[in-house]
């Protein structure tokens, strides 16, 4: 069931999840399949990562990656080219579609066959974000969307970034949105076995 978020909502989440992203690549880890899928939130507006089954540990031996994994719509350019050894800047990339998720609904080109996608994403500049949400929010997803990952935002410098300066205040808003959002699906599933029942 797709739900629409306000901006405090969506910078919360946005946050809590960088954090864990923050955590993981300081350890030089990459979790190569950041999506909404992939984020957990409980009634409470705890965030967490989740499915690990494509991370990837760096190390000194091996300081990049070549293989390609992940889920196409959410998948950074370099990945997808496989024409240069990629590091933790495709988690950003990812984040960024993440983030186009939030205040959309769904990533960019997910409706498109899966040969356009991949072309559109290597081709197209990523689409910018509707005019509805702040010049803060928009900025904020540009800096992750960079193509070259050289100039791509890290998430130590997007957690300075002045969107999420105030988003820590917001989990009492998130959790009572996913309290909702649980209640709402709970009436449906016994409607359903109330007409199964009948």
């Amino acid at each position: 069931m797709r739900r629409s978020y306000s901006e405090n909502v969506c910078k919360y989440i946005l946050r809590q999840t960088l954090l864990g992203l923050q955590y993981l690549h300081a350890r030089h880890i990459i979790h190569r399949d950041i999506k909404s899928d992939n984020i957990l939130i409980d009634k409470e507006g705890g965030v967490k990562l989740a499915d690990f089954g494509y991370s990837a540990q760096l190390t000194t031996e091996r300081d990049a990656r070549s293989s390609k994994v992940g889920t196409v719509c959410w998948m950074a350019p370099e990945l997808i080219k496989g024409e240069r050894r990629y590091d933790t800047k495709v988690d950003i990339w990812s984040y960024g579609i993440f983030a186009m998720e939030l205040a959309n609904g769904d990533p960019p080109y997910i409706s498109e066959p899966q040969h356009r996608v991949i072309m559109n994403i290597v081709k197209k500049s990523p689409p910018p974000l509707d005019a509805r949400w702040s010049p803060q929010f928009q900025d904020f997803v540009t800096k992750c969307l960079i193509k070259d990952p050289k100039m791509r935002w890290s998430a130590d410098q997007l957690l300075e970034h002045s969107f999420l300066a105030d988003a820590s205040n917001y989990k009492a808003e998130c959790g009572e949105l996913i309290t909702q959002f649980c209640n709402i699906r709970d009436q449906a599933k016994a409607r359903k076995q109330s007409q199964k029942g009948n």
